[in-house]
């Protein structure tokens, strides 16, 4: 049964009965690939001993153990997430938390009823764009947070700017049924892509000194052509076709993303461009 506290009732569905227990399998090869994005934005929130951090969108626990471990045995970090599958994943990672700093809790921070003021700071990696409603939500984080708190996360910039997902996506639509991009400002992967959309979301949630930062790198997507297609195949708007599809459908596709990802070849393996926002505001 769905819980009373949860609006984002798609993505609920779709992190618990779709993607949750794929993401947890997915985690070590998932987590390297975020991790930098990661670090950049627990760089903009510049956590200190003693705080209290909640961390939205937690996942399967990476970042929450790491602002554990930065607030210190006297701080306070709390992961909110709506993916049961991936908190019971993060529980496991709390053991390398120092004891008693962090928890976690199932539930939509778009809705949560927060403890007013409680939260010095608060913080994400990839968990701010799937919102129904991110000016409600953004502004319900608000109120956990105390006056002249600070909130730093990262999210996805432009799709055109992010080659690792559209160009394998693009290659592998011509044997599977991909779903259609959602339309501008959609809840979903770019759902905050365009930067003046973060500035107009934060704002009427009530956010100040808004700060909008491009992150942007050359990343490792596997170590050679074929490791990195059977990657990429199970991420973004191709896992679930490319899941439900036979097995000789699966091949062809494999191949034409093998393929589309020859010019990306290094001596590394595959490289390619990824492009963030690292966003920081106050609460005023």
């Amino acid at each position: 049964m769905v819980s009373e506290l949860v609006v984002n009732v798609d993505q609920q569905q779709f992190w618990n009965e779709v993607k949750g227990d794929f993401w947890v399998t997915l985690k070590p090869r998932i987590d390297p690939l975020l991790s930098p994005f990661g670090v950049a934005a627990l760089n903009a929130l510049s956590a200190a001993k003693g705080e209290r951090i909640l961390d939205v969108g937690c996942g399967t626990g990476e970042t929450s153990v790491e602002l554990a471990k930065l607030v210190g045995p006297g701080g306070k970090v709390q992961g909110i997430d709506f993916s049961r599958p991936m908190l019971e994943r993060a529980r496991a990672e709390a053991v390398s938390a120092p004891q008693g700093v962090l928890s976690f809790k199932e539930g939509d921070a778009e809705v949560q009823q927060f403890v007013p003021n409680y939260f010095d700071a608060v913080f994400s990696r990839f968990g701010v764009m799937f919102f129904d409603d991110p000016v409600a939500a953004l502004g319900n984080i608000r109120t956990a947070i105390k006056p002249g708190g600070r909130l730093a996360y990262v999210c996805w910039a432009s799709r055109k700017d992010n080659p690792w997902i559209g160009i394998p996506t693009g290659a592998a639509r011509q044997f599977l049924d991909i779903p259609p991009a959602p339309p501008d400002d959609a809840p979903g992967q770019f759902a905050m892509e365009r930067e003046a959309r973060i500035f107009d979301v934060l704002g009427r949630a009530g956010w100040s000194e808004v700060s909008v930062e491009k992150f942007e790198m050359e990343h490792n997507m596997g170590k050679n052509v074929s490791d990195a297609a059977g990657f990429i195949c199970q991420m973004g708007p191709m896992s679930e076709p490319f899941g439900n599809a036979s097995p000789a459908l699966r091949s062809k596709c494999i191949t034409a993303v093998e393929q589309a990802l020859e010019p990306f070849k290094t001596s590394r393996g595959i490289d390619m461009k990824f492009s963030t926002w690292i966003v920081s505001a106050k609460n005023p």
